[in-house]
């Protein structure tokens, strides 16, 4: 199979650059190598399986991105590849991997969550201690439990969601804010991505955990095709999405109810707080992960 590698040097000043245009044209999922990683090896070595020797090459003050596309997405990855370049060296390379539709499985493994959750790849088993099980199969949506955002995510769903509930999941991607959602008691759940190919692996997620029947999936723009109110929303996206929606999010949150966002560049972090409290949500508590934010609040 043939796939294009996009491989982007820049410095960590552009970094929420980066991001931010990435996001723009719809790459969700990327690698991103910076010096933090490298203090967080050092301090974790006993816990390495496997470390590209790439990453340690690092140098401090830089920073690298890789994307990766399907042969046939040439022109996409060229428009990035012309967007990018403003921040440092970006380049294409081609490569044909007859398996590297399936080579990229084998950096997964079971991902713990909180007290109880876990996240298994739905080519492995699991034979730890966590029962709360989501079973996942990512394919090319966001939404793994690795990433920093979708961990806090699903550690404040541990906390928040409660037997009954009704939970919306704007900007859906893979579906495992949602499942997991399910799994932890929610009674319905409805997710919603403006990505066509999110909404097709949110369903065959639904599907894989037996919970597609308790689950309304749509391909639509944030609250656009959704009535009603919810007892809690998740929303896992992009700092500004989310402050643009919070005039909306107040009329979809029941009186009571829990907003829990992340996908916030740290930086960005002020830019959502402010507006949630403009609409006079209830600030709980923010977290932060390896560069990233995530804010919970209360509809009051």
């Amino acid at each position: 199979m043939v796939y294009i590698e996009l491989f982007l040097k820049t410095t960590d000043a552009h970094r929420d650059d980066v991001v931010t245009t990435l996001y723009d044209h719809d790459c969700y999922i990327f690698e991103e190598t910076g010096s933090e990683i490298i203090d967080e090896l050092d301090r974790q070595k006993d816990a390495w399986d496997f470390v590209d020797e790439s990453v340690l090459a690092v140098e401090p003050g830089s920073r690298t991105y890789r994307v990766y596309f399907e042969g046939h997405d040439r022109e996409r990855a060229l428009a990035l590849q012309s967007a990018l370049e403003e921040f440092g060296t970006c380049e294409l390379t081609t490569t044909d991997d007859e398996d590297w539709a399936n080579n990229w499985k084998k950096y997964y493994e079971p991902v713990e969550v909180g007290e109880d959750v876990v996240i298994v790849p739905s080519w492995l088993s699991y034979d730890g201690t966590h029962t709360t099980r989501v079973i996942i199969e990512p394919g090319m949506a966001f939404g793994t439990g690795t990433h920093e955002t979708t961990f806090m995510c699903l550690e404040a769903l541990e906390r928040y969601v409660t037997k009954g509930d009704e939970v919306f999941d704007i900007g859906c991607g893979s579906g495992i804010l949602g499942v997991a959602a399910l799994k932890l008691g929610a009674e319905h759940v409805v997710a919603v991505d403006i990505d066509a190919a999110c909404v097709v692996q949110t369903h065959e997620n639904a599907e894989l955990n037996e919970v597609a029947d308790r689950m309304a999936i749509h391909q639509g723009d944030l609250f656009e095709v959704i009535d009603g109110e919810a007892d809690l929303i998740v929303s896992n996206i992009i700092a500004e999405v989310i402050a643009g929606m919070v005039g909306d999010l107040k009329h979809h949150l029941k009186v009571g109810g829990i907003f829990i966002t992340s996908g916030i560049i740290v930086e960005k972090l002020d830019l959502v707080t402010e507006a949630l409290q403009a609409e006079g949500f209830e600030l709980l508590d923010t977290k932060r992960l390896g560069g990233w934010a995530m804010v919970e609040a209360r509809r009051v």
